[in-house]
Order: structure tokens, then sequence, then C-alpha cells
């Protein structure tokens, strides 16, 4: 979160060679940001302001003047992996992975909630066929019956590069944050 007032017209991402910047702004002229880019696991330097403006402070305005603005300590980053493949299970025992555990995806897709849902109805929809039962389906049999078609887009789209890690900067509460 960078302390305003900033005008800026809306809500928005911004893709580029190597990252992504996404820009929210509050009624209260602050404005929510994250920037990803890709870099490898447990990457880091000395300054992370430093290496946020060199990476996204020749962008089009206003992620420059945003970029300035973020006070030192209030800029954090942190690694989001990538998997190589899909998980072959999401049912281990009397444990099913859901949501975020499930789909890796990075946090500026929104996708988490969304895909805890619909876990949600297709585990019930499994369930609900072998009552008493433990349910142990791979992930990608049972319920690829029960898969949207634009899954598979999503997780394409949520990929950095195989084996690789995407650096995620913001400000304490958002999603790179966490």
């Amino acid at each position: 979160m960078t302390d305003g007032p900033f005008e800026t017209p809306a809500a928005g991402e911004t893709l580029g060679r190597g990252g992504r910047f996404g820009i929210a702004p509050m009624p209260d002229g602050r404005i929510y940001w994250y920037a990803t880019a890709s870099a490898p696991a447990d990457w880091r330097v000395p300054d992370e302001r430093a290496e946020l403006i060199r990476r996204f402070g020749g962008r089009h305005e206003p992620i420059p003047a945003l970029v300035h603005a973020a006070r030192a300590d209030a800029v954090r980053r942190n690694d989001i992996l990538d998997l190589a493949a899909p998980l072959s299970t999401l049912v281990h025992g009397r444990v099913a992975l859901g949501g975020d555990a499930a789909h890796a995806m990075t946090p500026d897709l929104g996708q988490g909630g969304n895909q805890a849902l619909e876990d949600a109805v297709t585990l019930a929809a499994l369930v609900a066929r072998e009552p008493g039962s433990t349910p142990r389906w791979p992930a990608t049999t049972r319920r690829g019956e029960h898969e949207r078609p634009r899954s598979p887009a999503a997780h394409g789209r949520s990929a950095v590069s195989p084996r690789r890690a995407a650096g995620c900067w913001g400000s304490p509460g958002t999603p790179c944050s966490a």
C-alpha cells in the first residue's frame, strides 16, 4: 500500500517482460499494489525497495511514482514457488486438499477461494457416490470428470516457469506479504 493521494484511472494489472504490476485504488486515496517477477528461489537482495525500483521504475505511470513513494520498511518480498507438474492426488487418507493448497497459483489471480468452492462441490459429489468410504481418488482421474475446461488455462496463466520462483513484492496485508 502506498500512501496517497494518487491520481490513477482505475484498478488494473500491467504485464511486461519478466513481471506484472497490479494497482487497486482505495477510497481514501492510498493505492494497494503488488509486483511479481521471475527470480530464482531464495534469491535475496540487500535493498528490496531499490530492486523494486530497478525492475519497475521504468514502466508507464503511475507505476514509477508508486514504487518511488513506497517506504522501504513497507516493502515485503516473498517467494512464490511453481509446481513443475500438477499433484497426482488431492486426497490422502481422510485429508483432502482444496483451494490454494491444491492448486498452485500466484495470489493476484484471486482464484484460491473459487477453487476451494469448486473443490468442495466436487468432493461432495464424489463422496455422495460412495457414502461411508474414505475417498482415495487421484486428482487426474475422478476429479477430472468434474473439472471445468478453464482450469488448465488458469494453471497455464499462473505458472511462472518450471522449477522457478516468482518474487512478489507488496505491502503488509497484501497477498504477497502473507
